[in-house]
């Protein structure tokens, strides 16, 4: 049994919800961490296409942990920032709980980590979205094979989304510009 202590406790909690036939959190590996003091994530978001963006982990050389670096979106020089593309998006939540909070989110106590991304199975959301569907004459089921819900915790709040897949991308530039690069995709 290897991992931390946490890691442990993460793996028991998301196995007694499994049991359960219960919604659980399991981790997402996406390749990039983001600031966890500041990550400043945006959200921009059309019917079909989602991009979340944010600041990726930048320790500065010779950094002692006696100070911070004030960031700002609308700063004009480049930083590394994170860009997630959901694609074939169904619905968005954006907002709370910040980090404070998410003992009340109810995936705590069932896999969800703080600073992390996941993906959650046994969705309820997507059960409750593919039920309000069903009334549609062309629906068709089997929505948790087509969709996943993803949920990423930052520091001051958390982002859900029903979508098909994600894609990642770490990119340096001004966030000015990468905001409005995104945008000029979602308009295209």
């Amino acid at each position: 049994m290897g991992g931390t202590a946490l890691d442990r406790q993460l793996d028991a909690e998301r196995d007694v919800a499994r049991l359960a036939g219960g919604q659980y959190a399991v981790d997402l590996d996406i390749g990039l961490v983001w600031d966890i003091g500041a990550p400043l994530p945006h959200l921009l978001a059309s019917e079909r296409r989602t991009f979340l963006v944010f600041y990726l982990s930048d320790t500065p050389p010779g950094w002692d942990g006696r100070w911070v670096e004030v960031v700002s979106p609308a700063a004009e020089h480049a930083v590394p920032l994170g860009v997630a593309e959901f694609v074939g998006v169904h619905s968005v939540k954006f907002g709370g709980p910040n980090d404070e909070a998410i003992k009340g989110h109810p995936l705590h106590g069932r896999g969800l980590k703080p600073y992390a991304a996941h993906t959650v199975v046994n969705s309820p959301w997507i059960t409750a979205q593919e039920q309000i569907n069903s009334v549609h004459p062309l629906h068709r089921g089997g929505w948790h094979h087509r969709l996943n819900h993803y949920l990423v915790c930052f520091h001051d709040s958390t982002f859900e989304c029903l979508a098909r897949e994600v894609r990642v991308q770490h990119r340096v530039a001004s966030p000015r510009q990468v905001l409005q690069n995104l945008t000029n995709d979602l308009l295209d």
